[in-house]
C-alpha cells in the first residue's frame, strides 16, 4: 500500500508523535552531555533517528515505530513543510549569488544522477543483474533533495520490480548525512584551524554553544504575534493556514486525479500522487497572493513560517532514519556503498570547482554550506556553516535559503523525467538509459549558462 493512502488510526499518529518526542528530547539530553556528539556537532534530529532505529520495531523491537507508519509520516510532513515555507512572503529579487548558488545545486544534481546510473548500469552488467535500473538517479534525490523525496519517489517505484524502494531511498539519504558529518566536517575543521589569528570576517565570533542550549533565550530569532492571544493564538493562526492549503492541496490532486483517469492515462495517477510535494509550494504561493491581495499579508510573520517548517524537518529526519531497515541495507549493501562513495566524492570535486568559477568572496563558507546541503539537508549546511561563520555574517546562509527556491524550479524537470520510464517503457533499462541521455542534454544546457554568466563574469 502507498503513503498516501495507508490507513493511519488517529491514535498511532499521535503516538507516533509521542515515541519521536521522546527519542528528541532524549538525543538533546546526550547532546549535552556527549563531548562526542558536540565535536562531531551531530544534530539532535539525526542522534533521534539513530535511536529509533536501534529502538524500533527495525532494531531491538523495544518502541512501536514501523517503517510503513513512518513512511506515511515522512510522505506527509514532506508536503507541510514545503507549504510552511511556501507561505512566507515572495522575495522580490534573488540576487546574483543567491542565483549561482542555485545553478551549482541543479547542476550537482545532474551530475550526481548521471554518475550513479552510470555505475547501476555498470553493476547490473556485472554482478548485480537484478538490481533494479532506477537505483543510481535515487542520488540526487537521496542526497541532493532530501530523505523525503527519496523516499516517496523509490516507493512509487515498488510495484514496477523496485523491492524496498522507500527504504532504498532512506537509506541513501542516510549515507548522505554520513557524508556531510564525517567529510563536511572534516573539512570545515581544516579551514577553521587555517584561519586561527587570521580575523577573517566569520570566524570573529564565539561559536555557539556545544551542547546546543542556549543559556538565555535568543529573542532575536523569535517570531512576532500577529494576533491578540485572547483572540486566537498566533501560531495557532499559522498552522490553521498551512492546514487549509494542505486540504485544498488534497482536493487539487483528487480533482487531477480524476482529470487523469477519465482522459485514460490512470498509469500517471502514482506518479500525481507522488509528486504532491512539488504541487504543495504551488498552492501555498497561490493562497500567499489571495492573502495579500486581501491586504491580510501582516497576518503571516515569515520567521514563524520558518520556525514551523523547521519542526517538520526535524520530525522527518527522525521518521526517515528510523524507518530504515537493517535487512534492506544489508540486501543493497554493495551498490549503497559503492554509489555513496563515489558520488559523494564526485560532488565534493564539482562544488569546489564551481564555487571557485562563481564567487571571488567567501568562498569557503560558500563550499561548505552547499556541500552540507548537497550530501544532507538545508540544515546540514547552516550546521558546518556556524564553524566558519557562527553570527552568519557572510551572505552564505542568504544564498542557502534562496538559492534553494530556485533549485526547486530547475529541478522539476528532472523530477519529470525520473518518472517516465515507470510509465513510458515496458524495458525499464532502457528507459533509465534515455533518463541518462535526457540528463546529460539538461547538464550541457545548464551548463552553458553557467558558462555564459558566473565563468566569464564571476558573482560578488
Amino acid at each position: 500500500m502507498e503513503a498516501w493512502d495507508l490507513p493511519l488510526a488517529a491514535g498511532d499518529v499521535f503516538l507516533d508523535f509521542a515515541r519521536m518526542s521522546a527519542l528528541l528530547l532524549a538525543a538533546t539530553v546526550l547532546r549535552a552531555w556527549s563531548p562526542w556528539l558536540q565535536k562531531g556537532l551531530v544534530p539532535n534530529n539525526l542522534t533521534a533517528g539513530v535511536l529509533g532505529l536501534l529502538l524500533g520495531a527495525n532494531g531491538l523491537g523495544l518502541l512501536d515505530l514501523t517503517s510503513d507508519r513512518l513512511g506515511a509520516m515522512i510522505y506527509h510532513l514532506l508536503a507541510l513543510l514545503f507549504i510552511a515555507y511556501g507561505l512566507r512572503s515572495p522575495k522580490k529579487r534573488l540576487g546574483r549569488s543567491s542565483l549561482a548558488f542555485g545553478m551549482i545545486y541543479i547542476l550537482t544534481y545532474l551530475i550526481q544522477g548521471i554518475l550513479g546510473a552510470a555505475l547501476a548500469f555498470a553493476l547490473i552488467h556485472t554482478f548485480l543483474p537484478d538490481l533494479f535500473p532506477g537505483i543510481g538517479v535515487m542520488l540526487p534525490l537521496a542526497f541532493g533533495m532530501n530523505p523525503g523525496i527519496a523516499y516517496t519517489i523509490g516507493k512509487s517505484w515498488e510495484p514496477y520490480g523496485f523491492a524496498d524502494g522507500g527504504i532504498v531511498g532512506l537509506s541513501f539519504a542516510a549515507l548522505g548525512f554520513v557524508t556531510a558529518y564525517s567529510v563536511g566536517l572534516y573539512f570545515t575543521k581544516r579551514y577553521a584551524l587555517g584561519r586561527l589569528g587570521g580575523g577573517e570576517s566569520g570566524s570573529e565570533s564565539e561559536a555557539p554553544p556545544a551542547s546546543g542550549l542556549l543559556q538565555a533565550p535568543d529573542v532575536s530569532q523569535a517570531g512576532a504575534s500577529t494576533t491578540s492571544p485572547e483572540v486566537i493564538e498566533s501560531w495557532s493562526l499559522h498552522l490553521a493556514l498551512i492546514g487549509v492549503c494542505y486540504g485544498l492541496l488534497i482536493l487539487l490532486i483528487q480533482g487531477l486525479e480524476w482529470v487523469l483517469v477519465t482522459v485514460g492515462a490512470a498509469q500517471e495517477v502514482s506518479t500525481l500522487w507522488s509528486f504532491h510535494f512539488v504541487l504543495a509550494p504551488v498552492v501555498a504561493f497561490v493562497v500567499r497572493a489571495v492573502v495579500d491581495r486581501l491586504g491580510l499579508g501582516r497576518m503571516v510573520d515569515d520567521p514563524t513560517m520558518t520556525r514551523t517548517g523547521n519542526v517538520m524537518v526535524d520530525f522527518m529526519i527522525v521518521a526517515s532514519v528510523a524507518a530504515i531497515s537493517f535487512q534492506v541495507v544489508l540486501d543493497y549493501l554493495v551498490p549503497l556503498l559503492l554509489l555513496s562513495a563515489v558520488v559523494a566524492a564526485a560532488t565534493w570535486w564539482f562544488i569546489r570547482k564551481a564555487v571557485d568559477q562563481a564567487f571571488r568572496e567567501f568562498k569557503e563558507e560558500r563550499l561548505i554550506t552547499i556541500f552540507g546541503n548537497l550530501t544532507g539537508t538545508l540544515q546540514s549546511g547552516l550546521v558546518l556553516l556556524r564553524v566558519l561563520d557562527p553570527q552568519m555574517k557572510t551572505p552564505a546562509s542568504y544564498n542557502l535559503v534562496y538559492g534553494s527556491g530556485l533549485a526547486l524550479a530547475l529541478g522539476f524537470p528532472l523530477l519529470v523525467l525520473i518518472n517516465m520510464p515507470t510509465n513510458y517503457f515496458t524495458d525499464l533499462e532502457a528507459g533509465f538509459a534515455w533518463v541518462v541521455a535526457g540528463m546529460a542534454g539538461y547538464l550541457l544546457l545548464l551548463g552553458t549558462v553557467w558558462w555564459a554568466v558566473f565563468v566569464r563574469r564571476r558573482a560578488r
